[in-house]
C-alpha cells in the first residue's frame, strides 16, 4: 500500500471516532472515474473489503484471494488492487472483495490502510 500523493494533515483522532468516513474509489478503466461513496472505519478488520459487484463494475484488477475467517467460518474471497481517495490523499490498496450488498456500507478500511495513514500523519 502506498501514498502515491502528498499528506494532508488531518487529525486521525477525529475520523476514527466518526466510524465512517467520505472516501472516492478509482475506476480501472481509460477514464478513471471515481465513485463517491461512505467507507466503514474498522480498526478490528485487518485489511481492507470491498462489495464484490462494486469491484467489478468499477473493473478493478483481481490480484489474487485469500481465506479470511469471520462468524461464518473461513471463506476464500478475491483480493482487488484499487486506488483510493481518502481525506484528499490518494492510497493504492489492496482489499478483499465480499458481498457487502446487503450491508449498509459498500467499503471496509482496515487496519492495514489506516497504519499507513497513521505513520504518514507522524512524519
Amino acid at each position: 500500500m502506498k501514498n502515491t500523493k502528498g499528506h494532508s494533515g488531518s487529525r486521525t483522532s477525529n475520523w476514527v471516532l466518526d466510524g465512517s468516513r467520505r472516501i472516492f474509489v478509482y475506476a480501472n478503466n481509460r477514464h478513471e472515474w471515481a465513485v463517491g461513496l461512505r467507507a466503514k472505519i474498522d480498526t478490528g478488520a485487518d485489511r481492507g473489503s470491498i462489495d464484490n459487484d462494486m469491484a467489478l463494475s468499477l473493473s478493478l484488477e483481481e490480484v489474487g484471494s485469500v481465506t479470511v475467517r469471520n462468524a461464518n467460518g473461513k471463506d476464500k474471497r478475491p483480493v482487488y488492487s484499487a486506488s483510493i481517495r481518502f481525506e484528499g490523499e490518494v492510497y493504492d490498496v489492496i482489499l478483499s472483495g465480499a458481498d457487502r450488498g446487503h450491508m449498509e456500507f459498500p467499503v471496509i478500511l482496515g487496519r492495514d490502510l489506516l497504519s499507513e495513514i497513521c505513520l504518514t500523519e507522524e512524519e
